[in-house]
């Protein structure tokens, strides 16, 4: 029982992940922008997968800028993005730990938020496929660790939708760090 509950649960998350796209794509997902603080969001996001980080036995670390302002952005995507970027660097990461930093780009006006891992890494020649529909860096990999290969599709369609960008830095073997940049201040639809 416990099987098929876990199965459907599954499959849920791959329907809503489809869904997410089509209205993304149709132009139906709607921006809800509020002003929030950084720190208290990464406060949510840590107590969220607190419980997976124990189960991998992982570290957790923060690094908080200083200087990091108030942002107005649709924070429900912000987390939705960041919970994607934090889950991903637990599952691919089989000992060491991870790493969430939020930083702010006075010249440019953007934050960013980074999740840095001393997992499996990505070949430099994967980095651009991960983030395409139904995509992992390898079958074998997807067979591994499983998953739908959507949520970087996902993440980056909603970085597009507020403006910003995600990017990757990693190594085969030596981890990655996923960034996602975002205005301080989004503008209104």
């Amino acid at each position: 029982m416990l099987r098929v509950d876990s199965n459907a649960r599954h499959l849920l998350s791959i329907i809503n992940d489809i869904l997410d796209i089509s209205r993304i794509e149709a132009g139906k997902m709607p921006l809800h922008l509020e002003q929030f603080e950084l720190p208290t969001l990464i406060g949510e996001l840590l107590a969220e997968v607190e419980p997976l980080i124990h189960r991998a036995r992982l570290s957790a670390s923060t690094e908080l800028a200083p200087d990091l302002p108030p942002v107005m952005s649709d924070r429900q995507k912000v987390k939705q993005i960041v919970l994607n970027l934090l889950t991903n660097a637990i599952k691919f990461t089989p000992q060491g730990g991870v790493r969430l930093s939020a930083s702010y780009d006075g010249a440019r006006d953007e934050i960013a938020l980074s999740v840095s891992d001393t997992g499996i890494g990505i070949a430099e020649q994967d980095r651009q496929k991960i983030f395409e529909d139904f995509r992992q860096a390898d079958d074998s990999v997807t067979r591994q660790y499983g998953g739908a290969g959507l949520g970087l599709s996902i993440c980056r369609r909603l970085a597009n939708m507020l403006e910003g960008r995600i990017t990757v830095d990693s190594k085969l073997g030596a981890g990655s760090t996923f960034t996602l940049h975002v205005p301080r201040k989004g503008r209104r639809p």
